[in-house]
């Protein structure tokens, strides 16, 4: 498959290229990276490169993994979202940059990633997953309307080769897209409970570190 692009209202999504690889590794010295995501830890400028000119072309040549570049009207890479296919399904993996959080940019790419998808029958149903606890990745998916699906172990191997204890959810093609029950966050506008401590980017956030594959899961 060849890479396109996608449009929404604020942002472009579009191929990665080589220039991008320093905004990459800036992004993911985020420690919360290191705790949500799938990265190479420490994360070094090679990794990078290695993600953007070998990982991400050969997702695309084979259809098992689409990845795009986000981008402001200014030409900014301020994050990525992949459509994985493969191990039997679908899934959504997306991260912002920290800076870039908070102003609703991820559900509106991700959204767009979905509508394509579904539009064209590349896929009937697409799943979510994020290691447990992390409610920024968990708002964007339930703000799209994903079906929270409870808590057991990740589908995607940790870091460490664990499968460690993470949220999951699902949305069809022929669901609705309103707000379902069940997630395990705060009502939408709710302020925390006393003493909680909200996963940096939950006020709101991606956009939020979830997964990504080498896309960075």
């Amino acid at each position: 498959m060849q890479p396109f692009t996608l449009r929404t209202p604020r942002l472009l999504l579009d191929e990665l290229r080589a220039d991008d690889a320093q905004a990459v590794y800036d992004y993911c010295q985020d420690p919360e990276f290191e705790k949500y995501l799938t990265i190479p830890w420490p994360y070094h400028l090679s990794d990078a490169r290695y993600f953007i000119t070998e990982y991400v072309p050969r997702g695309w040549a084979s259809g098992e993994e689409l990845s795009w570049g986000l981008r402001t009207p200014a030409g900014d890479l301020v994050g990525v979202v992949g459509l994985r296919s493969k191990l039997g399904r679908f899934d959504i993996g997306f991260w912002l940059g920290a800076q870039h959080r908070g102003h609703g940019y991820m559900p509106e790419a991700v959204r767009a990633v979905l509508d394509w998808a579904f539009s064209t029958g590349f896929a009937d149903e697409i799943s979510w997953e994020c290691i447990a606890g992390n409610l920024a990745s968990a708002s964007v998916a339930r703000k799209l309307g994903f079906t929270f699906g409870g808590v057991r172990p990740s589908v995607l191997p940790a870091r460490d080769g664990s499968h460690p204890e993470s949220w999951h959810a699902l949305l069809r093609a022929s669901d609705d897209r309103s707000l379902k029950p069940g997630w395990p966050l705060p009502a939408p506008g709710a302020a925390p409970a006393p003493g909680s401590t909200p996963a940096p980017g939950a006020t709101p956030a991606p956009g939020a570190a979830q997964n990504e594959g080498d896309t960075h899961r």
